[in-house]
């Protein structure tokens, strides 16, 4: 059995606060920050074959002095912390008082409990991305190496505003739009889910503003089948005519009505299924079938 794409779940912890040195791939800097001690000596292995310095703490007060330097490129952060918490509101907070710095590093929001509300939520707040446990090596990895992009752009340059990445009002349906359409063909052609790069997804964005879904469904299969990459930047979603726009432009809204109402289609009305190829729960899938009154 290959281990390396074994999930994990968390258990009892009590302390732990380790820093670990290692020769890797990406000369960077991530902080871990979890209450389980199987988790953080999980994640460290695991991360420090990507990443020269891997950093854990089991607590999210140690975040002030461990960012002191400035020197951090991406933390990742638990949401709850403490038997019995699953809001998400510590994780939220920590997030708010990272992004208040004025370099702040990428952000990562990783927990048991999320769903794409709190996932939209920590999104608008300023986190890079959003996982949940038990989470995939695989995914796992590409999607802080994406983070760990993001930093060195804004490194690079540093007069890059925040909202040259995407509007919150896009937000939600770009992310479920894109994240699914990503996973329906991986998942299709037998290859990993694969992230995704800020201009990749500007591009994809203005795809999805042109309201033409076929467009974006034959863009995002078609990168997914050539590639291999764990992670496609913007050159691996190709468009014949970047300016061409749909005849009958659409509303985000009516966008994301018609994609999950082809989903349900394609599913059979199945909803389990249906809130795992959108990933999502079936609550808020029910209730964006109220809101757009769908049926099965």
């Amino acid at each position: 059995m290959d281990r390396s794409r074994q999930k994990y779940y968390p258990v009892t912890f009590t302390y732990l606060k380790v820093k670990c040195i290692f020769v890797g791939m990406i000369n960077g800097k991530i902080i871990v920050v979890d209450d389980n001690e199987a988790v953080l000596k999980t994640l460290r292995v695991i991360l420090s074959r990507e990443f020269k310095t891997v950093v854990c703490a089991s607590v999210p007060t140690l975040l002030p002095a461990l960012l002191r330097d400035n020197d951090v490129d991406v933390v990742l952060l638990d949401m709850n912390f403490g038997t019995g918490k699953q809001s998400g509101g510590e994780g939220l907070f920590w997030l708010d008082r990272i992004r208040e710095r004025p370099e702040p590093p990428e952000v990562v929001l990783i927990t048991a409990f999320g769903d794409i509300e709190l996932a939209v939520a920590s999104l608008k707040k300023g986190a890079t991305d959003f996982i949940v446990k038990p989470w995939d090596n695989d995914k796992l990895l590409s999607t802080l190496v994406a983070a760990w992009k993001v930093r060195s752009e804004r490194k690079q340059n540093p007069s890059r505003k925040e909202s040259e990445f995407l509007s919150e009002e896009t937000d939600s349906v770009v992310t479920l739009l894109v994240n699914s359409l990503l996973r329906k063909y991986a998942t299709a052609y037998a290859k990993p889910f694969p992230a995704i790069t800020p201009d990749a997804l500007r591009k994809l964005s203005a795809v999805i503003l042109s309201g033409d879904l076929s467009l974006l469904q034959q863009t995002i299969e078609r990168a997914v089948l050539l590639s291999n990459a764990s992670l496609l930047d913007s050159d691996d979603f190709y468009l014949e005519d970047p300016s061409v726009t749909a005849s009958h432009p659409v509303t985000l809204e009516e966008m994301e009505k018609q994609f999950i109402s082809e989903v349900l289609a394609d599913k059979k009305g199945n909803l389990t299924l249906c809130a795992q190829q959108l990933n999502i729960s079936r609550q808020t899938l029910y209730n964006k079938m109220r809101k757009y009154n769908l049926s099965y």
